[in-house]
């Protein structure tokens, strides 16, 4: 593995192994990570508009075709994925879910077909963790480019999204993506809160080469697209919330930093709501673009009278959750689950707008339950405390080390992780690849930088100023950023 790490004479910093022509079947993995990251960024700005490519005849969905490519170059150079599991426990157990995932999928491709290929995506999704896994294994610089290259598309990332939001209303009669019936102007309000999670996580944790002033103005921005998005979606703004108080947790002046985040949005919120702002136009539910509709939201969240369809949708997930464990109860699917195929909504009389299209319970942990038992959910419950374990250890021994870029990235990965786990308790997002293919790529990739067998070395950091010269991250005692007490 020794020869996977080469290091800078004296920097102590990892640098990219050369791809020589010795090294083809690798090169594979690393084209991979370049793929990558403009896959997860034409997700983050154009969500489901992104996933589909269209030929005659056929819809060709992105980011299969990039798990195909992860795929052949696994293949083509198995020893790195090899090295990954046989050094990370957690990506055993991941492979475990996916095989019982498999096991219980196996059944329904005979009686299903495609649509059970479809409902198995949410577990085969998970192998953009494996391939993260072992392109990093290849070559640890593909972390390094991907995190520059996001700080170079954040601002970007902030201008589009509260557009995006506030024009999508308004786009009813805007072009479809060839071949489907998706928008071009489509985002769904909980996907934009975690892009914004992760752009404002970005921001404080790699605050170099960027002012105090400039960091603040994009900050405001991030907190308007999540107040936007809160007023459509109440589950994602739970899972932004508990993002965020994760990350800050890890700050040593997260006191300074709540403060300064009530105050504006204090200021934010009495402005609107004294001049009655809103949007041009209601979102997809009928709920307007103000502050009040936002108030009213988190109201209800704490338990207030809930006004207009926010009891009405609250009461209709109830009750199709409800009908569904009911009826894996009485069907004694309970331990094994029914499998990937049978509509679930369907099956218990639940149509959506007369259509059979929804096929998930709206949310994905339960999707879990329903389709792998008992058994998946114990599986997939046990993943998760090993993965926050496995996180939460390593952080500590990076800061032992002094290895603060690193704990940086284990961070970001930790809060929208959380954001995304707590967020698809209320929407089915692990089944969709626009929030899927982050989750899985920020679970490998947090695997990757807490890990002190052999990916990312011992004693060595990231390279953030190779990869970028303005995300230098601040040394210790020096700046708003990670110091070290």
């Amino acid at each position: 593995m020794s020869s996977l790490l080469r290091q800078r004479p004296g920097a102590g910093i990892i640098v990219d192994t050369p791809d020589g022509p010795g090294d083809a079947p690798g090169c594979l993995l690393v084209r991979y990570g370049w793929l990558l990251g403009y896959l997860l960024a034409g997700y983050l700005m154009f969500d489901k508009a992104f996933a589909y490519i269209h030929l005659p005849g056929t819809p060709l969905y992105v980011g299969e075709m990039v798990l195909v490519a992860g795929g052949v170059g696994v293949l083509a150079a198995t020893g790195y994925l090899r090295v990954a599991i046989r050094d990370e426990p957690v990506l055993a157990l991941l492979a475990a879910v996916f095989l019982w995932g498999l096991v219980r999928f196996l059944p329904g491709l005979r009686a299903y077909g495609i649509d059970a290929v479809r409902d198995f995506a949410l577990v085969y999704y998970s192998l953009f963790a494996f391939f993260t896994a072992a392109a990093l294994a290849r070559s640890p610089g593909i972390l390094e480019r991907l995190i520059a290259q996001f700080g170079r598309f954040v601002p970007w990332l902030l201008i589009w999204l509260p557009l995006d939001l506030l024009l999508e209303p308004l786009a009813v009669n805007a072009p479809n993506v060839p071949g489907t019936s998706v928008r071009i102007l489509t985002h769904k309000p909980g996907n934009a809160a975690i892009a914004a999670v992760l752009a404002l996580g970005f921001l404080w944790l790699f605050p170099r080469g960027r002012s105090a002033r400039s960091r603040a103005v994009w900050s405001i921005v991030a907190l308007v697209v999540i107040a936007l998005s809160a007023t459509q979606n109440r589950g994602g703004l739970l899972g932004v919330a508990a993002g965020m108080a994760v990350g800050l947790a890890f700050f040593p002046d997260r006191l300074r930093l709540i403060l300064r985040a009530l105050l504006v949005a204090a200021l934010g919120l009495g402005t609107a709501t004294q001049l009655s702002l809103a949007g041009p136009a209601s979102g997809s539910q009928g709920r307007a673009f103000s502050a009040s509709q936002l108030l009213a939201n988190v109201a209800s969240i704490g338990g207030a009278n809930e006004e207009g369809n926010l009891s009405g949708t609250v009461q209709g997930r109830d009750v199709l959750w409800s009908r569904i464990l009911h009826k894996q109860e009485s069907d004694r699917l309970v331990i094994r689950g029914s499998g990937f195929g049978p509509n679930l909504h369907t099956q218990v009389g639940v149509y959506d707008a007369g259509t059979d299209a929804t096929r998930s319970p709206h949310n994905s942990h339960l999707d879990i339950l329903a389709r792998t038992g008992l058994v998946g959910l114990l599986l997939w419950i046990v993943l998760w405390l090993a993965w926050y374990w496995r996180m939460l250890a390593g952080c500590l021994r990076l800061a032992q080390r002094g290895l603060h870029t690193r704990r940086q990235v284990a961070v970001l990965c930790l809060m929208v992780t959380t954001a995304i786990l707590v967020s698809s308790f209320f929407d089915p997002q692990l089944e969709g690849a626009q929030v899927a293919a982050l989750l899985w790529t920020v679970c490998g990739a947090g695997l990757a930088v807490t890990s002190f067998g052999g990916w990312l070395g011992d004693r060595t950091d990231l390279n953030i100023a190779a990869a970028g010269p303005d995300l230098t991250p601040p040394r210790s005692g020096t700046g708003p950023g990670w110091n070290e007490p």
